[in-house]
This record gives structure tokens, C-alpha cells and sequence, in this order.
């Protein structure tokens, strides 16, 4: 039944842009990504607070990956591409201070994202795209805690929550969110339906949420960048009845 669907849905797109000098192609796509969420040292520990530390971020490197339909206007040299597709994203946070107390806190979301790039290819074959997409947050609790601090203040009549209490006061209070972000895209197209490409997402909302909390985490405009490195393959629309 999903293979009908699918058919129905493919035949249908091909008969609505039977008319002009196009190409239809459909594919899928994959590479690696890396990634940074902005902001987050100041929603940890608000300035003024004390002194003496060092709180650093530390962009991850992920995966991604997705399928896409390409509409090309070959006369025009232009396209439309859109795209549904996975990412692993993160972020680490370094804290280090000069009593010797260090942890590190991983902020590592997966996406599902949606969009479409205008493309527009000044010699045949190289693209240059941009266009709007939106990231869904399918694990917003996903941040991991790890420290020193049983180590360090053994010896001393200072308490620390275990990390594992730390880490579940975290997953409470902070959460990732959904959030939109504009693609620039360069890339080249072979003849043998390869392509290679390079990508630069630009967060434009925030991306996580500070919950009512009792720990002085505070709320801040987090926003997610990425640079990401992708190959995919291509099929031509006029083969589907070759499958």
C-alpha cells in the first residue's frame, strides 16, 4: 500500500510540472556536519555572578542525512530543491576554575529537518542555493553531565550533587526547541548524477528553552550554526517506471 502511495504521489508531482523544458530528479543525500549552539555559557552562569572560572563552548561534529526532489529549469538556470532530512547536532560546554572543579556538559540534539533552496547555476553543473528551513527537535532532553567534583572536594566538608542528580536537573530545565534557519549552499552536479556540496546554516530563532527553574539558569537566545559537507545521487523521474 505505501509503495502505491508513493507511486501516486511521484506521478502525480511528475504530471503537474509536465509542461516546459525541465528536469525532475529525485535522490538522496548524506555527509558530515558541525555544528554550534551560541550563548550558552551566559544561560549556565549569568555574568556578575562570581569570578575565577572559565566556561568555554566547543562545537561537535555529527552526521546528516535525507532525500530530496530537485525541480531544474535548465533554460532558466535555475532550480528548486526540497528536502527532508536528519542531522545530529551539539554543542560542548567546558568549565574549569581555580579551585580545581571541572565538568563538561554536552548539549547533543538530533533534528528532522524541512525546507527548500533556490538554486541557481552560473555554469553548468556549480550551483549556488539559498532558502528557508525548519529544524524539529526529535530528543530535547538530551544533555549529558559529567565532573570532577567527588574528586576534587572529597576531602572537604563541601557537597555536590552527584552528576547523575546534575544531569537530571538539567534534562528539567532545559529543552531543546524547534527552530528556523536560512541554507547557503555551493555545490557541483556530474553528469553521472554524483554531487558533492558545502553548507552554511544560520540559526534565526532561538533553539532552547530555560524552564521555571530554582538553580539560576536563565533564558538567552540560543541560536544553532552549522557547516556541513554532503554527497548524494540522483534519479531522473522518467526511470521510475524502470523500478
Amino acid at each position: 500500500m505505501k509503495k502505491i502511495i508513493l507511486l501516486l504521489v511521484l506521478v502525480g508531482t511528475k504530471s503537474l510540472f509536465a509542461q516546459g523544458d525541465r528536469e525532475i530528479t529525485y535522490g538522496l543525500f548524506g555527509g558530515g556536519i558541525y555544528s554550534t549552539m551560541s550563548n550558552l555559557p551566559d544561560v549556565i552562569v549569568p555574568k556578575g555572578v562570581y569570578e575565577g572560572y572559565t566556561l568555554k563552548e566547543e562545537g561537535k561534529f555529527g552526521a546528516t542525512a535525507g532525500i530530496m526532489i530537485n525541480w531544474k529549469y535548465p533554460y532558466a538556470k535555475v532550480s528548486i530543491q526540497t528536502e527532508l532530512s536528519y542531522s545530529g547536532q551539539g554543542t560542548d560546554l567546558n568549565y574549569e576554575d581555580v579551585k580545581g572543579l571541572k565538568y563538561k556538559m554536552t548539549f547533543g540534539y538530533s533534528y528532522l529537518n524541512v525546507g527548500a533552496q533556490f538554486k541557481y547555476y552560473p555554469v553548468e553543473g556549480f550551483y549556488i542555493g539559498v532558502g528557508p528551513y525548519v529544524g524539529f527537535n526529535i530528543n530535547s532532553d538530551n544533555i549529558k553531565y559529567s565532573s570532577n567534583a567527588q574528586e576534587v572536594f572529597a576531602d572537604s566538608d563541601t557537597y555536590f550533587e552527584p552528576d547523575t542528580n546534575v544531569q537530571k536537573v538539567l534534562k528539567e530545565s532545559l529543552t531543546g526547541k524547534n527552530y528556523f534557519y536560512g541554507m547557503f549552499s555551493a555545490g557541483y552536479e556530474f553528469s553521472s548524477n554524483l554531487s558533492i556540496g558545502a553548507r552554511y546554516t544560520l540559526g534565526i530563532t532561538d533553539a532552547l528553552a530555560t524552564e521555571e527553574n530554582g538553580h539560576r539558569y536563565s533564558e538567552n537566545k540560543n541560536k544553532v550554526n552549522s557547516i556541513s559537507l554532503i554527497i548524494g545521487y540522483s534519479f531522473n523521474f522518467d526511470d521510475l517506471a524502470n523500478f
